[in-house]
């Protein structure tokens, strides 16, 4: 065959799992059919048996080849390995109809093998195949005699009178007794039954396993069965004995609300909380929005006055006397390492970062040297002041027993820079009380927290934990009913002033919102503000408390942006119930549209609403005429 001629051939590997392996050549230009062809015969001189083309599947890639395709269509490369899948017979066609030449195998004397008897049309596929891997595996390990012996073995080359603990006992090496010598059933090695670390005299019954094979009952755990860890070596280590409750899964915890009724940066009071409300981990707090920083004690930045701290004690120089208190700024530890191995002071604190925005809470200009003295104090930045328990090492007098608590509004009478106990330079600011809720720690405060129902704020797991366990409220108040008795819990209840119901009267367009919060109780204003801000007037499209509110026809309240830019999308529908809100005219109309009544309530109850835009009055017509310069009609 010249080169020309080679050309138009592929060379083809041919493999039927590990019982063929063989090259054919196919035409380039030839179909599966004849690919099908050439691997029959090199199948049959392989193994000396005919198998029916139409029985054989070629795969390539994962794919089975059809007929009447090319073999290049299939991206087919040279020397590319093609496999031989043997199709099952179906056993449903008349007996008739099947070639005998087809399922039958004649197998010689020659080839080492006896010859099979005639094997039966029920199931030919198994016997021919297993015909042909056993002819196969003879061929791949040469001509053996029928009766020949075993292969002897690699590490006593078959001697019987020496020790070899590879084709002998495990643990004696002897090859005696051999009908009282028992082979494991995993790993098929032979042990003398009165070599066992525990003799028998008796054959095992069921199966049996060595002891490096058998499976530990105390090791192995079975269904449904809890594991022992009491020897392990994490119930040894010193940790294990220890009680202490780690923050009672709070210590690794993240903070899960936000507080949406103020901004980060409000000033002043937070609407809702008085003094005295407590919580007993710094993430409350978090999400109250008293003190927006999870672990920093100074809510500010270099750029704008401090809103918040947290008085706890960490610095030596901290002097607390209730009405006033000096706190010392942050920085000057190395924290480089654990924070809470950084208990020595090693460089001098700067007026930067959260320093300066105390500094900028104070009414007088900001000296980076000598610091400042404000000429009247009560012009200074409100700052909420929220004490912690860890005070109570110095001042017990003003701490709370447990947690963080809310102590009112202070503001910054001076600051200064001095050299503190560990020879380092710090900043002191000298706080002073300003707030007209009485102190928590003084008869009136006590009198409130107590009139307030301001109890221990407390979510964390260990707590809903206690409330699980505690007896079920029903069999309580049944227990109590039977003996005659009344049991009763005193419970703040948050009722609008005079003031805010006669807002809420005028407010037509959300009588039906404002009637679903009068029908419900609320423990505290809090409660009441959280429910109104964080549920009955949340937009549906921000998803944040409404601004610039514009109520719709069906009695929903919208951000006016949003409900404008859902117009432009949607249509003239509204985005919570779908109802036609045509009746509000085009959306140059919705733009200039807002309920003012709703705006004077929320800015009653929350001071700050509405800063960040502008109330604008509604545009009249004529208004809207001067400007584009129409002449409006009479």
């Amino acid at each position: 065959m010249d080169v020309l001629e080679k050309q138009r051939f592929y060379q083809l590997k041919f493999t039927a799992g590990k019982i063929v392996n063989a090259v054919i050549e196919v035409e380039r230009t030839g179909d599966v059919k004849d690919a099908r062809k050439s691997a029959s015969k090199a199948l049959e001189a392989a193994c000396g048996t005919k198998f029916p083309i139409g029985r054989l599947a070629l795969i390539y890639g994962g794919k089975q080849l059809a007929d009447g395709m090319k073999i290049h269509e299939y991206s087919i490369k040279h020397n590319d390995t093609l496999v031989v899948h043997l199709k099952a017979l179906v056993l449903d066609d008349p007996v008739d109809s099947i070639n005998s030449e087809d399922i039958s195998v004649t197998v010689t004397p020659d080839n080492g093998l006896v010859s099979p008897l005639p094997m039966p049309l029920t199931n030919p596929d198994v016997q021919m195949m297993d015909t042909v891997a056993s002819k196969l595996a003879d061929a791949d390990m040469g001509t053996r005699e029928p009766n020949a012996e075993p292969a002897p073995c690699d590490q006593c080359d078959g001697n019987i009178n020496s020790k070899c603990k590879s084709c002998g006992c495990v643990y004696c090496g002897q090859k005696d007794e051999e009908d009282k010598t028992l082979a494991c059933d995993e790993c098929g090695r032979f042990y003398h039954m009165r070599c066992l670390p525990e003799p028998i005299t008796e054959l095992p019954a069921d199966d049996w396993y060595c002891e490096f094979c058998v499976n530990d009952p105390n090791v192995v755990i079975s269904g449904e069965t809890k594991l022992d860890l009491s020897n392990s070596r994490k119930a040894k280590m010193p940790s294990a004995k220890q009680t202490k409750s780690w923050g009672g899964g709070m210590a690794c915890a993240s903070a899960s609300k936000t507080c949406t009724i103020v901004g980060k940066d409000h000033v002043g009071p937070i609407p809702g909380v008085h003094v005295g409300q407590a919580w007993r981990y710094r993430l409350q707090v978090t999400a109250s929005g008293v003190h927006r920083p999870p672990v920093g004690g100074i809510s500010g930045s270099s750029t704008s006055p401090a809103v918040s701290i947290v008085l706890a004690g960490g610095y030596p120089e901290d002097e607390d006397r209730g009405e006033e208190f000096t706190y010392t700024g942050s920085g000057g530890y190395d924290l480089s390492g654990n924070k809470r191995t950084a208990k020595v002071q090693t460089s001098d604190q700067e007026l930067t970062r959260q320093n300066r925005s105390l500094a900028l809470a104070c009414a007088a200009e900001v000296d980076d040297i000598n610091g400042a003295e404000a000429a009247d104090w009560k012009l200074s930045t409100p700052v909420r002041v929220c004490r912690s328990y860890k005070i109570a090492k110095k001042h017990p007098e003003f701490a709370p027993e447990v947690g963080v608590r809310y102590d009112g509004i202070y503001r910054v009478v001076k600051y200064w820079r001095q050299k503190g106990e560990s020879g380092h330079y710090v900043w002191r600011y000298l706080f002073r009380r300003d707030d007209v809720e009485p102190a928590p720690w003084t008869a009136e405060g006590k009198a409130n927290i107590e009139r307030w129902g301001l109890t221990l704020f407390d979510e964390s797991p260990a707590a809903v934990e206690a409330k699980a366990a505690k007896a079920s409220v029903k069999r309580v108040r049944k227990e109590t009913a039977a003996a005659g008795l009344t049991r009763t819990k005193k419970v703040y209840t948050c009722t609008p002033s005079p003031e805010l119901l006669e807002m809420i009267r005028l407010d037509e367009a959300n009588r039906r919102m404002w009637t679903t919060m009068a029908d419900a109780t609320y423990e505290s204003i809090g409660k009441y503000l959280e429910a109104l801000c964080e549920n009955a007037l949340v937009c549906p499209i921000c998803q944040e408390l409404v601004q610039q509110p514009v109520t719709t026809s069906c009695g929903h309240s919208i951000c006016n942006p949003c409900l404008c830019k859902a117009m432009k999308q949607y249509g003239v529908i509204c985005p919570i119930c779908r109802s036609d809100i045509a009746d509000m005219g085009s959306v140059e109309n919705v733009r200039s549209t807002m309920n003012h009544d709703l705006v004077t309530i929320l800015k009653a109850l929350i001071p700050s609403y509405g800063k960040g835009w502008e109330v604008k009055p509604k545009v009249i017509g004529i208004q809207r005429a001067v400007r584009s310069g129409k002449i409006v009609d009479e």
